[in-house]
């Protein structure tokens, strides 16, 4: 009776293992993805076909052409709109007085930062009532750069256009290189109070020297003909060195002839 049973068991599962589907072999697997492979790309190929004819049937309405701006209105000189630079100063504004107190400043950062701390410090130098010496630029921070002013800056350019507004030097007396010198980090986004606080410095010292340029002087708050200097110091006074401005004309020219000539 048990040989009967198992023999009725073992049936069983070989009737059970006939219904069972069978393990695809790898060679079924590999024609059924080439398969599936090549009927995308007629799928692909087939509408692609159909969206080219209709593109070149239907092609762009004239208002969707009409909107192609013209080369002489993407190259030519933008409209100002009425608008003009607020630079020039106040008539309240009144020329600055030699003084025989001098700042000396070590601009930080990269070029751009740089810039903007320079102006800063030339309104400042304005605040204080002080002779500007011209800044020392950043050579670790982001770069092994031995430029100094003259190699990237229009010195003369800088001193002569700002000098009815703070008076600039290239160096200091050679009596006061070897003076004493207060060293100041004066805080960041500082505005007038704090600066003309900041002249008590004078009663002990000929020379202030300030380690870092950037964002030490406020961007609100200040009084108009301040802020017009800033700007002035920014986009008028400081230029690059000729050399350098005429390369960056040049390569402007070559770059507008190569898109005019595509």
């Amino acid at each position: 009776m048990v040989k009967d049973r198992a023999f009725s068991h073992s049936r069983t599962l070989t009737a059970a293992n006939k219904f069972l589907p069978r393990k695809p072999s790898s060679s079924s697997i590999s024609l059924y993805i080439i398969f599936l492979f090549a009927f995308s790309i007629f799928v692909f190929n087939y509408y692609s076909k159909d969206i080219l004819e209709d593109e070149q049937k239907h092609p762009l309405p004239e208002e969707s052409q009409s909107l192609q701006l013209p080369r002489e209105m993407l190259w030519g000189a933008l409209d100002d709109y009425g608008l003009r630079p607020c630079v020039e100063p106040t008539a309240k504004y009144k020329a600055t007085q030699a003084r025989d107190r001098y700042l000396t400043v070590r601009s930080n950062g990269g070029l751009n930062q740089m810039r903007t701390g320079i102006s800063d410090m030339v309104a400042v130098a304005r605040i204080m009532n002080a002779t500007l010496v011209i800044p020392q630029l950043d050579k670790r921070s982001f770069w092994q750069d031995s430029s100094t002013f003259t190699d990237v800056f229009n010195e003369h350019h800088f001193i002569t256009s700002l000098q009815r507004d703070v008076r600039i030097v290239k160096e200091l007396p050679k009596e006061l290189e070897s003076a004493p010198r207060a060293r100041k980090h004066f805080s960041s986004w500082s505005g007038m109070s704090y600066y003309e606080e900041m002249t008590h410095l004078w009663k002990d010292y000929q020379v202030v020297h300030v380690a870092k340029s950037d964002s030490r002087l406020a961007n609100n708050e200040l009084p108009l003909d301040i802020q017009r200097l800033r700007c002035r110091a920014l986009y008028n006074a400081l230029r690059f060195f000729p050399p350098i401005e005429n390369l960056g004309k040049v390569r402007t020219i070559v770059s507008l002839l190569l898109v005019l000539n595509t």
